[in-house]
């Protein structure tokens, strides 16, 4: 019986891996960006959240996404593009999670202290393809995404995970992963509405 189990959730595993594997090739198919665009250049995303650093990583994973496709050419200089995909962060959202730990009787800490046992962080991504040289906007979308991270754990004094590197970290890789993901979606996105 957890033979079978195990075979019927491994089975279903790989058959979603190959499913997703499938559409992601169908679209890098296309030939072209709206506007049968070929040559693009993606400047530095502006970034109008409070998250400071937060645009490198996003900027980075959409020229990924970019040069992963193997049909568009990526540009440094404007002047070499045919369009500019400019992106912007709207909103960068980290908010402690509902579920809570409250301290009652404890010596480690003070009495009814409340801990977040995991942290939301939400972000919202606006991206446009503007054809160069003008205003006119060839493609444009709007993105929000969110995902969790464990929070730091207070145990004992000797054996305290509850410290601003390991909070930092856990954010910066939550940010890292949701601008892949976010940006993989975008890029597929703007493929598939031309």
């Amino acid at each position: 019986n957890k033979f079978s189990l195990l075979f019927l959730i491994l089975t279903a595993s790989v058959i979603q891996f190959i499913l997703l594997g499938c559409a992601y090739k169908l679209s890098s198919e296309h030939s072209r960006l709206p506007g049968n665009v070929k040559i693009i250049q993606i400047p530095l995303f502006k970034n109008d959240s409070p998250e400071l650093g937060v645009e490198t990583s996003f900027t980075n994973s959409l020229k990924t996404e970019a040069l992963r496709s193997k049909f568009v050419q990526l540009k440094n200089d404007e002047a070499d593009a045919e369009a500019i995909l400019q992106g912007r962060i709207l909103s960068v959202d980290i908010i402690a999670d509902e579920s809570v730990i409250e301290a009652k009787n404890t010596k480690y800490l003070p009495t009814e202290t409340v801990l977040a046992t995991q942290y939301r962080v939400s972000v919202g991504v606006e991206l446009r393809l503007i054809k160069k040289g003008s205003t006119e906007i060839l493609w444009s979308g709007f993105f929000k995404e969110q995902s969790t991270y464990s929070a730091p754990q207070i145990t004992l004094p000797v054996i305290n995970t509850a410290n601003s590197l390991y909070n930092h970290s856990a954010k910066r890789q939550t940010l890292n992963t949701l601008s892949k993901d976010m940006m993989q979606a975008a890029f597929d996105r703007m493929l598939e509405d031309f």
